[in-house]
């Protein structure tokens, strides 16, 4: 069998010959002329070679079998892998659902702090509202970078990476409050 013929190829291609094989010599002793007894010795080994022909047939047959075995093993084997995959591919989906949830769940925090920020700063005491939004500013900042470190032990990339341009723009504003300049918007 060539490296590159399968089992199953290879076995059927062994019965096709096989089977030629032994029509061939049914028909040659259907045609032999049973007239002397030379003629019938004849006929005798033919028929005697179309029953070995007919036995390595059989065997052939049940290497078939077993190639056909081997091919639905290989088969279940590869149905196996795919539901696995299959499996893990649908848990990685939700997991980063849970994920993109847990930032979009942050990102309006974050949105609602700006606009509380904002409002506060207009105020007639900006040192209150300084120390008030850098306050709820920390919680952000420490959500922001949990998501970002949970995300890439997770091996979830992109959210890891949102998560920490957010951790990163708050705590450019934390530094701004804290040097007294004025949040961007």
């Amino acid at each position: 069998m060539a490296k590159d013929t399968s089992e199953l190829v290879a076995a059927a291609q062994a019965i096709e010959n096989e089977t030629r094989r032994l029509e061939d010599l049914a028909y040659a002793l259907e045609k032999t002329k049973l007239q002397s007894e030379k003629h019938i010795n004849r006929a005798a080994r033919e028929l005697q070679d179309a029953l070995s022909q007919q036995e390595q047939l059989a065997s052939s047959l049940r290497l078939l079998g077993q190639a056909m075995a081997n091919m639905q093993e290989r088969q279940q084997a590869a149905v196996s892998a795919l539901s696995a995959r299959a499996g893990h591919m649908q848990e990685r989906r939700s997991r980063l659902s849970e994920l993109m949830i847990r930032y979009a769940a942050l990102g309006t925090k974050a949105a609602e702090l700006l606009q509380a920020i904002s409002a506060t700063l207009e105020a007639a005491d900006k040192a209150t509202a300084v120390t008030s939004a850098l306050e709820n500013i920390a919680p952000i900042i420490d959500e922001a970078n949990e998501l970002a470190k949970t995300a890439r032990e997770e091996d979830f990339t992109e959210v890891a990476h949102e998560a920490d341009v957010l951790k990163q723009k708050f705590q450019a504003i934390k530094n701004q409050l804290g040097a007294g300049k004025p949040a961007p918007n």
